[in-house]
């Protein structure tokens, strides 16, 4: 039950997003993965294999709107820091603007093109990160690409546990 929190892997949760995707997805993307060894982690992995979809699907987009010829390139890496798993997705599309990062987690807030998007995948994921208790950063220079980095906890708090 999608509901429910369960043990997951979240190297084999953005390996089975990737296979969502399919391999047209990266016809013209260079795709580099280095995926740490991580423990299992507590969430709802219907809800962050969403997350992972949004993002690449972004950092897809990011790299296809270039036009520099210079190759599309997009980096996952998966690492434990601390008692959260982190999970980064670092592309070298065209990047962000401080005023443009500032609100991309609003929702129907969006760069892209009428009919190319909703603006509602950032605020989406945001909300599924909270959820989690996880938190979202981002850094981008415009022209030079966008990192991602998601931290989740590898223990959900629970309501009965006290808080410290």
């Amino acid at each position: 039950d999608e509901d429910d929190l369960k043990d997951s892997d979240l190297n084999e949760g953005m390996r089975s997003t990737l296979a969502v995707l399919g391999p047209g997805h990266w016809d013209k993307v260079t795709l580099k993965m280095e995926l740490g060894d991580i423990p299992t982690i507590e969430c709802y992995p219907g809800k962050v294999n969403q997350v992972f979809m949004n993002i690449l699907t972004n950092a897809v987009q990011a790299t296809m709107a270039r036009t520099d010829g210079r190759p599309r390139d997009v980096l996952i890496r998966t690492s434990v820091v601390e008692d959260h798993v982190q999970v980064s997705v670092k592309d070298n599309g065209i990047g962000m603007t401080k005023e443009v990062m500032e609100r991309i987690y609003d929702p129907f807030f969006t760069t892209k093109d009428v009919g190319e998007g909703t603006g509602l995948g950032l605020s989406i994921v945001f909300g599924i990160i909270e959820d989690h208790h996880g938190t979202i950063s981002v850094e981008s220079e415009p022209g030079v690409g966008s990192e991602f980095r998601i931290l989740l906890p590898i223990r959900q708090q629970r309501a009965t546990e006290k808080r410290a």
